[in-house]
């Protein structure tokens, strides 16, 4: 379940989403993205933000920010919706959960490009081939078919379809531009 709830744009992909995956073993796996707390949309530019209620963390090739949320002092003042005059202590125990903090690296794609350059010529498995690509963005891309059809879906891994749902069997493709076709 999920939507576009923060900012109306041409995303495909929703700004609040929670899915939920079971897995043969009753192993259940959950996935949660709100973007509902008070950092500004895309404030740093980030690759990759991970919000939370303390803070958001922003996610860069070579380095990683994390930048405090403001709440109050925990436990805080007892608020009354019938008499406000607690709210001037409620307001002043407000203080940054977390401490701020940046940290630089190294985002170096040489190792990459020539790991995949030295199995291009040796026809070897590269680190991170089309095979492990599809596996990893699999679930998350059965979660999103989830959303657009609104439905619990089955999967059925070896044959990669759903066993539930025609139409979103139909979502797995898109239609490729002339003259590229489908493979199948």
């Amino acid at each position: 379940m999920g939507g576009k709830f923060a900012l109306e744009d041409n995303r495909e992909i929703p700004d609040t989403l929670e899915v939920m995956w079971q897995y043969p073993g009753r192993t259940l796996v959950t996935f949660s993205q709100f973007n509902a707390n008070g950092a500004r949309a895309d404030a740093l530019g980030a690759e990759v933000e991970v919000r939370g209620t303390q803070g958001t963390l922003y996610l860069f090739g070579n380095r990683y920010e994390v930048v405090p949320e403001a709440g109050p002092e925990l436990p805080f003042p007892a608020r009354s919706p019938l008499d406000r005059s607690a709210d001037g202590k409620y307001r002043a125990s407000f203080r940054k959960w977390l401490e701020p903090r940046k940290v630089s690296g190294n985002s170096d794609t040489e190792p990459h490009a020539r790991n995949f350059l030295d199995c291009v010529k040796s026809r070897a498995r590269c680190t991170c081939d089309v095979e492990t690509g599809h596996r990893s963005t699999t679930a998350t891309l059965l979660g999103k078919v989830a959303l657009q059809t609104q439905s619990h879906l089955v999967w059925d891994a070896a044959a990669e379809r759903f066993t539930n749902h025609e139409a979103a069997n139909r979502a797995l493709r898109y239609e490729y531009r002339p003259p590229y076709q489908f493979p199948g």
